[in-house]
């Protein structure tokens, strides 16, 4: 019997043994393997019938068993066992273990094995040994072994039972850290990659296919389920399924409630609360489908619903969910408070790209009802003049290859000027509409017809072989006109003049020339369409000998000689009728309710210079000398005038014909017989007409050129100041804007301007400078900010300036503008978050207006649009960063090729020996106030190109003053910062051979530390490898830097070749208000970096307990304002002879360095044996919290106390009660006087 016990003993032993190696040996080994390979190894190695391995989940007291291994493991599967004493399943050796933290062991006769004696007996079950342990998660795992026959498990194999059951605590809680921290870099990674790749998605189904095969294939979920909501029907509909287990969710429909009616579904749920719903095993849970019961949903551990919200901005109502994803998960704890975040994140990443996506939809609609209202009128819905010349371009290339004629009619309704008179605007409108749709009837299904504005239309008829067969089509078009067209009972008869123009027989060129030739014809047809024969004619090929004087004129040309001799008798005899026409004129063009509106915000001596512009142009009009070509510049740059100060060119068709219509009836009389001179003047008004508007339309281009550069730019602009900059810099270069700028409100509401283009807002700010200029605000209570751009700023909406002349609200800015050639304004609020602004462009113009005729409004829409969309993609600076005026960010770029760039130096000191090793070049700029500027301030002003000089010219000072040192006795590494552009721009590398051959600085001797680590970067990896190839083979080392900081990934650190890290000092700087947290990240940061063979560095050490803690945590080396300040050259070799560290390593002066050295000694009893022995030996050794105390005994007595009654109470070990209670009091004492120190010396710097 006994030699049985002994030998059972001596295998339990082995097997206690063998499980520690594995667990120890296996740190990648998934733990649930893990567990049933232990109890395998258990059952093999003692010869037992039964050991099973359970898990209590937090916040549960069933123990779910997870691994039985030995003859008789079925036994285990019908166990139910909790850690609750009132449960019948709690009373036995587990529940008991699982309560008391110590290892039970029981004969199966013993009273409280009652509930199981008749089962247990049946598998030949003798007694048992059940232990139980506590995990980080709040759960506990169990191991129950069982022995048969003759075996006895005594209670001298519970120690070892025990701590068997500890180590399998901690390794799970290791491989939960292992796994949980692989699991959140796959997350992490699908993040940065659905983030990145969810804006390039052509659609929001793909989209949603982005989220849910990213999910899948990157962070590994078993399977993504993704429901959107349709906007037609507003039910839901399955968007992407993906995933191993996706065949095993395809039956799952998207229904309102469950299958008996019962209640919501979990994603119903999510979608009505707008809250994400997580359930930890599915197939335990009454409100989930009982699908999640068989296989394979039945192994799944958790799922979790998250509703995709839109992008929102402001405290309005909160906005319906756009779907929802669902996502299952093998393991119950994947989705943790840790890991819920994180696609917290997602769900917004996704509402945001879908958001964007429903904005780009918006903006694509917009342009393509722009483009729609650019090629069709509006009044009539027929193509308009714009849509009229690309259809004749292609006309004409047919009619070339097909060897057949084009015909272009520019036809012009009779006497409509009228009708509108007496009846109105509205029945002319109704005309007009009715004559399209008489021309649409009366032409072939293939001809075509445009309208060019108010009373002209133009007829292309293509495929004729001669001109006679026009004769019938034309003839049928005319009687479809005579048509009477009744109106509200009123009759009207139309007529019209029709000029035809044939290709190629009356212009071989292009289309415009095509029409131009119509035009000359209609023309001659309207002259004398009171004694024409036909509605229609043909223009005259060649000039023709000069008319008698009852000629009618309509072999005239406009230009030359002849018509000079014509015009100039005639143009004395109307002198004096000229400020008459020119009155008329005038009150026409009020009368018209569009001018009408553009001519009112024009102060009076506006108008009188437009009153004379007008009377010198109706001159050169009349002149007879007048040439083509001087009389096509006036037009071209008179309708570049009109169309920028917001003219529409339907307005311009009305006035030209109003103006044509006053010429005929005050000047057509003057030469009874003669009818040349006015057939002259209105020819040259139908190709100034023309002129006009191709100038018009010329402008128009420009704008869509315009916006294509802005829209490149939008999209690979790599930051704010880069986008903003390019911007202004692009509108300035337009004809229509004078100068723009981008700004946004400081504290106290003024504008400050980060970007200018142009000189004249430059020429402002200038003057503002001076304090010659009023600034503009945003306060809503002040005179300067009632301006558009502080309207803009407040009401998240596009406000205009039509005249700083004119508007009463302007008169702050008045004088200033118009001397420096500003006329108007247009305030466009960039909003990347709607509808809070984020900055404001304003457009200043030196045309009246604002930018406000429907083509420009559109332009200034779309611009919105594109920038909006761009600073979102871009994350601009958050109100209430620092601004950045322009001024001064143009004097600090021009300051860093200069003597004012100074580099200092900051000493490394290694930490073990108080030895300096190295020196970081930080570089400063001496502003030309002679202020020295911090990097914080000066580099936000840099843009790419900037970046790289500055780098170049840091790094040759920086090795020239090392040379310097080197030569006085002091050889120190050098290490010098680099932004995270460097690993993908390879003038980084060449600027580091240029100064590396330069100098006998040796490369070895030199570090550079990547700001912003490509860690987080959201670039190609393999670009930036190849970067950090280049540097690597330079000789250089690659430094870490601001480890900790952001989304960096330690795991995903293995795979760059930097040769150290540096902690980030943010962290460091929180060790007052977290000590402990903090202290614990920063060594497990230590151990981390180590452990992949990097040396670590801490940054920030400002106190000498910092520079205490660091060491005792582990770190290499330190850095920060305790060791040194950074120093100009001249001051170093002084303070290298001069500095000696005062700091040792097992005896803290500091209480933050005893914090540190209380850590450590913790730790290491959690790593001794769990035997009273070890526990004993390691409290009775010295501790560095204990030497810091010993100099202070008389000072901190209850400090003093409360450490040794630590000391007492962990001679029970680090579970007991009594140690986490006498722990938790001297940390906190110690605590209070760590900071109490740590602020003093704070106070004392």
């Amino acid at each position: 019997m006994r030699a049985a016990h002994v030998e059972l003993r001596s295998r339990f032993y082995q097997s206690v043994a063998e499980t520690l190696t594995l667990l120890h040996t296996a740190p990648g080994y998934d733990r649930r393997l893990a567990v049933v390979e232990i109890a395998r190894i258990l059952a093999a190695t003692m010869s037992l019938p039964l050991v099973w391995i359970g898990r209590r989940a937090p916040n549960e007291a069933v123990v779910q068993v997870l691994a039985a291994a030995g003859p008789q493991s079925d036994y285990a599967a019908e166990l139910h066992l909790s850690n609750r004493a009132d449960d019948a399943g709690g009373s036995g050796p587990v529940g008991i273990a699982l309560r008391e933290h110590r290892a039970q062991a029981v004969s199966i006769d013993a009273p409280m094995f009652a509930p199981w004696r008749a089962a247990a007996a049946q598998h030949g079950f003798s007694s048992c040994i059940a232990a139980a342990a506590d995990t980080r998660d709040g759960g506990q795992l169990t191991l129950a072994v069982y022995a048969g026959g003759s075996a006895d498990l005594s209670e001298d194999l519970l120690d070892w039972a025990q701590r068997l059951a500890d180590e399998l605590a901690r390794f799970w809680d290791h491989q939960a850290l292992v796994e949980r921290s692989a699991r959140m870099s796959r997350y992490r990674d699908a993040q940065r990659t659905i983030q990145r790749a969810l804006l390039d998605q052509p659609d929001p189904d793909a989209v949603y296919r982005t989220l849910a095969q990213a999910l899948v294939d990157i962070a590994g979920a078993a399977a993504v389920d993704v429901h959107i909501i349709d906007t037609q029907t507003t039910q839901l509909r399955r968007a992407a399924l993906v995933g191993p287990i996706a065949a095993a969710l395809q039956p799952l429909s998207p229904s309102l409630r469950q299958a008996d009616g019962s209640g919501l579904t979990v994603p119903m749920l999510a979608l009505q609360s707008r809250e994400r719903q997580v359930r930890v095993r599915p197939r335990e849970r009454r409100d989930m489908s009982p699908i999640w019961q068989h296989e394979p949903l039945a192994q799944m551990g958790a799922m979790g619903c998250w509703p995709i919200m839109p992008l929102t901005g402001g405290a309005a109502a909160r906005p319906d969910p756009l779907g929802v994803f669902v996502i299952v998960t093998r393991e119950e704890d994947a989705l943790d408070e840790e890991m819920c975040r994180l696609l917290d994140e997602l769900a917004d990443a996704t509402g945001l790209a879908l958001s964007q996506h429903e904005r780009r939809r918006m903006l694509f609609e917009e342009q393509q009802r722009q483009t729609y209202l650019a090629l069709h009128d509006a009044l009539t819905g027929l193509p308009n003049r714009r849509a009229l010349d690309m259809h004749l371009e292609c006309a004409i290339a047919r009619a070339e290859r097909n060897e057949r004629l084009v015909a272009a009619g520019m036809l012009d309704l009779d006497d409509l000027k009228p009708i509108n008179d007496r009846h109105g605007h509205a029945v002319g409108d109704r005309l007009l509409v009715e004559v399209a749709q008489r021309l649409q009837r009366a032409l072939r299904p293939e001809d075509y017809v445009a309208r060019l504005g108010g009373d002209e239309f133009v007829l292309v008829c293509e495929g004729l072989h001669d001109e006679g067969e026009l004769e019938p089509l034309l003839e049928r078009v005319w009687q479809r006109l005579r048509e009477p067209l009744e109106i509200d009972g009123t009759t009207f008869h139309l007529a019209a003049s029709l000029g035809i123009a044939l290709f190629p027989d009356h212009a071989k060129g292009s289309g415009e020339q095509l029409l131009r030739r119509a035009d000359q014809a209609m023309y001659q047809v309207k002259a004398r369409k009171r004694q024409r024969e036909r509605w229609w004619s043909t223009p005259l090929i060649a000039a023709e000998p000069l008319p008698a004087p009852e000629d009618d004129g309509r072999n005239q040309p406009p230009y030359g000689s002849s018509a000079a001799a014509v015009l100039q008798p005639w143009c004395e005899t109307v002198a004096p009728r000229l400020p008459a026409l020119i009155t008329a004129f005038q009150a026409e063009l009020m009368a018209h309710e569009g001018i009408a509106r553009l001519l009112d915000v024009l102060p009076d001596a506006d108008r009188e210079q437009l009153s004379s512009r007008f009377a010198r142009h109706l001159h050169l009009l009349l002149q007879p000398e007048l040439d083509i070509d001087a009389h096509r510049a006036q037009a071209s740059r008179a309708g570049r005038f009109h169309a920028a100060a917001g003219l529409e060119e339907v307005w311009l068709l009305e006035g030209i014909e109003r103006l044509r219509d006053l010429i005929a009836a005050m000047l057509g009389d003057a030469a009874a017989r003669d009818r040349r001179p006015l057939s002259i003047v209105l020819q040259r008004l139908g190709l100034e007409r023309q002129w006009q508007l191709e100038s018009m339309r010329e402008l128009q281009r420009a704008r869509v050129a315009l916006l294509a550069r802005l829209n490149a730019l939008a999209w690979s602009a790599d930051g704010y100041l880069e986008l903003i900059q390019g911007v202004v810099d692009m509108l300035a270069a337009h004809d229509e804007i004078t100068s723009c700028a981008v700004g946004r409100p400081d504290h106290s509401g003024q504008l400050t301007y980060e970007a200018v283009g142009g000189e004249a807002f430059a020429n402002y700010l200038r003057a503002l400078a001076r304090g010659e200029a009023a600034p503009i605000r945003v306060n809503a209570d002040s005179p300067q900010g009632g301006g558009p751009t502080g309207r803009a700023w407040r009401t998240s909406t596009i406000q205009r300036c039509l005249h700083y002349g004119t508007d009463p609200v302007m008169a702050s800015w008045r004088e200033q503008a118009l001397a420096i050639g500003i006329v108007s304004s247009v305030a466009v609020p960039l909003c990347p978050l709607p509808p809070t602004p984020a900055a404001v462009l304003t457009i200043y113009s030196a045309y009246a207006g604002g930018l406000q005729s429907e083509d420009q409004q559109a332009f200034v829409d779309q611009l919105k649009n594109l920038l909006d969309l761009a600073l979102a993609r871009l994350a601009p600076p958050r109100p209430g960063t620092a601004l950045l005026p322009f001024f001064v960010r143009e004097r600090w770029r021009a300051l860093i090729a200069t003597d004012a760039l100074q580099v200092h130096y900051q000493p490394v000191v290694r930490l073990s020996d108080g030895r300096v090793t190295e020196l970081e070049a930080l570089a400063r700029v001496r502003d030309s106030d002679g202020q020295l500027l911090m990097p914080g301030r000066f580099l936000p002003a840099l843009g790419d190109d900037d970046l790289v000089v500055l780098f170049r010219h840091v790094l040759a000072q920086a090795t020239a003053g090392r040379e310097q040192l080197a030569d006085a006795g002091h050889a120190l590494d050098l290490s010098v910062n680099a932004p995270a552009a460097a690993l993908q721009d390879p003038r980084y590398a060449e600027a580091a051979a240029d100064v590396l051959a330069a100098t006998t600085c040796r490369a070895e001797s030199l570090l550079f530390e990547i700001l912003e680590s490509p860690l987080g970067m959201e670039h190609d990896d393999t670009q930036a490898m190849a970067g950090m190839r280049a540097f690597k083979a330079l000789g250089v080392r690659l430094v870490e830097d601001d480890l900790g900081a952001g989304y960096s990934s330690l795991i995903r650190l293995r795979q760059w070749p930097f040769d150290r890290v540096k902690i980030d000092q943010a962290i460091v700087m929180q060790v007052v208000d977290d000590p402990l947290r903090t202290l614990r990240f920063i060594r497990q940061l230590i151990r981390l970096g180590h452990d992949l063979d990097l040396e670590v560095v801490v940054e920030g050490l400002e106190t000498p307990g910092l520079i205490e803690a660091a060491l005792l945590l582990g770190a290499d080396m330190g850095q920060g304002y305790a060791l040194a300040r950074p120093m100009p050259l001249e001051e170093l070799p002084a303070w290298l002879r001069d500095f000696h560290s005062g700091w040792g390593s097992t005896a803290p002066d500091t209480a933050l360095g005893a914090l540190a050295g209380a850590l450590l000694w913790e730790e290491h009893l959690h790593s001794v044996p769990a035997e009273p022995a070890f526990w004993r030996q390691h409290a009775d050794a010295p501790c560095p919290a204990g030497r810091y105390l010993q100099r202070g005994q008389q000072r901190w007595p209850a400090l003093h106390e409360a450490h040794e009654a630590m000391h007492a109470a962990a001679l029970a070990g680090p579970h007991d009660a009594g140690y986490r209670h006498a722990r938790e009091g001297f940390l906190t004492l110690l605590i209070e006087q760590m900071r109490a120190e740590e602020r003093s010396q704070d106070v004392a710097a």
